[in-house]
């Protein structure tokens, strides 16, 4: 007869007859005709919430042992959820993302078979879908169930932000013309069931009001339904209730019906999302006196934009050191201790990390040696790795809980240089992120450290690479004299605003393997095609990227190449240099010229830019340091990529053996959101080595970019966006 909204209408019509009203405010309308069939009947959408599933294992829910429990989201339970999600889905509505996490821990608690299909079904109220809408007072049925589906093992492997884009696409499903399409189902199919095999069923009724049907006497303390797992197959449904709990919270309230082993599962992967225990963030001092001294950093540290905090993380596997672990006692606590530990003893060596920069006349930048130390925080995450997804790459999800931001610690100057975070996770593997003051080092630089750590940890008494501080090498001549061009420091005109909004970013990763970089390889013509990898992916990257983000056609785009220097110069930078020793050389073409010439055009200009850098060009940069008072780089319509595959992030071992992943936490770090990429190395799920890319772009420019790599793998030449360009075909 009726949904919920239909039921609050006709419960508020006895309210307001109960309070001496002669007729109900809102009357009632029948108009069921509105919602049947056609004539003909005719199927034009897909509706597999209705699909006949064969039950090869049964329903999954045994039906003896049911236990009922309810579970309540405020404004903090809903906030430590959405650190699971990317930045780019963490707008989501609160009901997308409360039915993607019990969708996920449901299926993990009732432990179905890894190829199986799971399936939500999301009641969606389809009353505002009309034009136009249903009429005011219609109390009948006026929902629709959307399904999301999958296989166990995707659901439960994936990072949550794979079923809540699932969720997402299936409440987005539901039309006008969806809803005709159900109701000639309904009369085609013989009124089908939907399906209930290893499904579950959410609806929100938090708007359904409820709690607001007064007879007389106030609102109801409590109004809503009387339980979960409601229907012809219990179990299945649950229901998201407006609740206040008794600190005086609002939030929801959402019964779930559960078999008692599969409960227990549930509450407990639910509380592992819900908690992180972080001790006191700490300072770890030398663990030895060191010098009070002063250290200036080089000019080619001290610029402008180097000034903010790069972040990197480490995921160490329990299985991977299952060995030490046992001759430990199977203390997992212990990598915390030695790393902390070893921290201290490398900080003897490495004592400049221990200070504070300070600023001294026309903004030098100094390292006082005070000893202070740097930042620790250690933590405990009730999740377990494989929770991570399957594929361990940027971005990752509770990246601010696995990095914590101490209050106070992220400022360039008077701040810790640097900040690091060992989480223990329940499956006894850890992760090791860190924040480096970018001022202090590199990617080299900062991999040096960590070795040294590394090896303090597994007993060695000082690092087998010295550290070397010599920053003056890198310093401005006297007299300073620009000898070289320098367009990577132009004061490019903002005409039209830096391109990229801000206000709805998308992070994504790409994998390029040995079969993806041979596709793109065919579109370079033959005396081209022995460029490196790096020279082929900026160049496909640049271009691509420039196509979705659709500047001017005569505006100058610009890529700037991360050179590692160290071995420009000659002698070579000594060994155990750990400052800054890069250059930011710039290939320079206009969006029109970039998207309308070859894929060679680009290559040429990116291996153009990497060839300027000499020591001559590294003076020189030093040099307009002092003379043009430190500038930033240029960041209009600007891309920035860095290639740490030899960094060595992967390497560092603690005693716990190498990590699955180690490098870069994600892309698009640094003052201006989006700018930059690094180039990481990586191992997928199928054993393959290659290169993962962290991308950041708006969501419009994100879909454009992703159809434009996918074409470039498949031989397509033709873009499959209209740039308003001349595209010229590549003769391959």
């Amino acid at each position: 007869m009726s949904d919920a909204a239909g039921l609050v209408q006709f419960m508020t019509a006895v309210g307001e007859m109960a309070r001496g009203a002669s007729v109900p405010s809102t009357l009632p309308v029948w108009s069921r005709e509105l919602l049947n069939s056609r004539d003909p009947p005719r199927v034009t959408c897909t509706h597999h919430e209705y699909d006949e599933v064969p039950d090869t294992k049964g329903t999954i829910i045994p039906l003896d042992d049911m236990v009922h429990k309810s579970f309540f989201f405020g404004p903090s339970q809903v906030s430590a959820l959405r650190r699971f999600i990317p930045p780019h889905l963490r707008k989501s509505s609160t009901f997308e993302l409360l039915t993607s996490v019990l969708w996920r821990c449901r299926t993990i608690s009732l432990k179905p078979d890894p190829e199986e299909e799971v399936r939500v079904l999301c009641l969606v109220n389809a009353r505002s879908k009309f034009n136009p809408p249903l009429p005011n007072g219609f109390y009948g049925n006026a929902f629709a169930f959307p399904v999301a589906v999958t296989t166990a093992a995707k659901l439960c492997k994936n990072p949550l932000g794979y079923a809540l884009e699932l969720v997402k696409k299936a409440k987005s499903d539901v039309t006008e013309e969806y809803m005709k399409s159900v109701a000639d189902l309904m009369v085609m199919k013989g009124r089908p069931h939907f399906t209930v095999v290893r499904t579950y069923l959410v609806s929100d009724v938090t708007r359904a009001g409820f709690g607001e049907v007064d007879f007389g006497w106030g609102k109801a303390a409590y109004g809503g339904p009387a339980k979960g797992g409601v229907g012809a197959i219990p179990g299945v449904a649950s229901f998201y209730i407006p609740f206040k709990n008794k600190n005086g919270e609002n939030g929801i309230v959402v019964p779930v019906c559960l078999p008692a082993f599969a409960m227990e599962i549930f509450v407990r992967e639910l509380n592992g999302m819900l908690k992180m225990r972080r001790q006191k963030a700490e300072l770890i001092a030398p663990a030895k006196p060191t010098p009070r001294e002063s250290k200036f950093l080089s000019d080619i540290d001290d610029q402008e934009g180097l000034r903010f905090q790069i972040p990197v993380i480490n995921f160490y596997r329990k299985d991977s050191y299952s060995d030490l672990d046992s001759s430990m006692g199977g203390n997992y606590n212990e990598p915390v201790k030695v790393i902390k530990k070893a921290i201290a003893e490398a900080l003897v060596f490495y004592y400049p990390f221990a200070g504070r920069l300070r600023e001294g006349n026309g903004r030098k930048l100094m390292v006082d040696c005070s000893g202070e130390g740097v930042m620790f925080v250690e933590a405990d995450a009730d999740v377990t790795l494989e929770q991570f997804g399957d594929e361990l790459k940027p971005p990752f999800p509770c990246l601010e809980e696995l990095l914590y931001d101490v209050p106070g610690s992220a400022g360039v100057l008077n701040c810790p240089l640097l900040l690091i975070q060992v989480t223990r996770l329940k499956c006894g593997s850890f992760i090791f992120a860190v924040r480096l003051n970018h001022t202090m080092s590199d990617a080299t630089g900062l991999v040096e450290f960590m070795t040294a750590v590394g090896e303090m940890a597994r007993g060695a008494s000082a690092p087998s690479t010295l550290p070397v501080w010599s920053r003056e090498l890198l310093n401005a001549r006297n007299p300073p004299r620009v000898t070289c061009t320098h367009h990577e420091y132009d004061e490019v005109p903002d005409t039209n605003g830096t391109i990229i909004p801000l206000d709805d970013m998308v992070h994504k990763s790409f994998f390029f393997g040995p079969s993806e970089v041979s596709a793109l390889r065919r579109f370079l013509p033959p005396h081209l095609r022995k460029c490196s990898t790096f020279e082929l992916l900026t160049s496909v990257i640049w271009r691509c990227r420039t196509i979705s983000l659709k500047p001017d056609p005569a505006e100058e785009v610009r890529v700037l190449c991360l050179v590692n220097a160290r071995f420009k110069f000659n002698p070579p930078l000594p060994n155990g240099f750990y400052g800054n020793a890069f250059a930011f050389p710039v290939a320079v073409a206009t969006a029109e010229k970039l998207v309308k010439n070859p894929l060679g055009y680009a290559l040429e200009l990116v291996k153009k830019a990497k060839s300027d850098v000499t020591e001559e060009y590294m003076k020189s940069v030093a040099d307009l340091m002092v003379i043009n008072g430190r500038p930033h780089f240029a960041v209009v319509r600007t891309f920035l990529v860095s290639d740490v595959t030899r960094a060595g992030f992967g390497e560092v071992d603690f005693g716990w053996g190498k990590p699955v992943y180690g490098g870069p936490a994600k892309g698009g770090v640094g003052p201006f959101p989006g700018m930059a990429s690094f180039y990481i190395p990586f191992r997928n799920k199928n054993g393959e080595n290659g290169i993962v890319v962290p991308m950041c772009l708006p969501a419009f420019a994100m879909e454009i970019f992703v159809k434009e790599i996918e074409r470039m793998l498949k031989g397509d030449v033709n873009p499959l966006v209209n740039t308003n360009y001349a595209i010229i075909k590549p003769a391959l």
